[in-house]
């Protein structure tokens, strides 16, 4: 039925711009026209006239140093406007400054994009040395420490609804360790792991929940320093009541000190 729904009301050039929007947003890296076309198995000149379009509209830009193409954050910022997104950014900035000064560490939210997570906010440290995560930076989320949270702190028909949508874009043995990896996240009740992607940098993170589920997770890129200037222990500690103060904020409307 959907299907032929789908045929019945299909509008090419509209699925043309939608699939080049979804391809480059996956990608981390900026993609040629000749590139896009052949990913699509599409011509390059029906694709040519789509990305003008797409870049005039400020979808997408030409990287300088590549010259492919690459989203831009207009979709982003048309998707942190609904709810409860907008919740979340208008609470959480004071409460995540408060959190990269007493830690002297950047930190950062993440929300569930599809098969991905996506940074939509980001506060940077006072201290000279950090490391940051950029606002729109994807990751799938099977890979992503802020994956192992936004799955975890779900109802079982949500979880269920994931892992369909999950074992599409997946193999079964990297959903086996994913759900090896939410098992230790449920018992600890966080998330402090060393970062699979960059050398000493210890992924922490913390569900942001609306009720019982989480909306989102805040995380901090935690990196030793020499002199160390707040442990590790320290700035979990501080992560978990920045998380658990967002998430009265988000529940019930206003922002309550703990």
């Amino acid at each position: 039925m959907t299907t032929q729904v789908a045929k019945k009301y299909s509008a090419p050039a509209l699925e043309k711009g939608l699939d080049i929007l979804e391809l480059l947003s996956k990608d981390l890296t900026p993609l040629s026209v000749t590139t896009i076309a052949e990913k699509l198995s599409r011509s390059n000149a029906e694709i040519y006239r789509m990305i003008l379009v797409l870049e005039q509209r400020n979808y997408i830009e030409k990287d300088i140093e590549s010259e492919g193409y690459k989203v831009t954050r207009k979709l982003l910022q048309l998707g942190t406007e609904q709810e409860p997104i907008k919740d979340i950014l208008e609470f959480s900035q004071p409460i995540m400054r408060q959190l990269a000064e007493k830690t002297a560490m950047s930190c950062h939210i993440a929300v569930q994009s599809q098969e991905q997570i996506v940074v939509i906010s980001r506060v940077e440290t006072p201290s000279n040395l950090s490391y940051s995560v950029r606002v729109g930076y994807r990751r799938p989320i099977v890979y992503a420490a802020s994956g192992r949270i936004l799955f975890t702190y779900q109802n079982a028909s949500k979880k269920e609804q994931m892992l369909t949508m999950l074992r599409q874009h997946h193999e079964e043995k990297d959903i086996n360790s994913f759900l090896t990896e939410c098992k230790k996240v449920a018992k600890q009740g966080c998330l402090s792991a060393p970062s699979a992607f960059v050398t000493g940098v210890t992924d922490l993170s913390c569900p942001i929940l609306d009720g019982e589920n989480a909306v989102a997770s805040l995380s901090v890129p935690f990196i030793n320093r020499i002199p160390e200037e707040v442990g590790i222990d320290d700035v979990l500690k501080e992560l978990k009541k920045a998380a658990a103060e967002i998430s009265e904020a988000v529940t019930y409307g206003f922002v309550r000190k703990l």
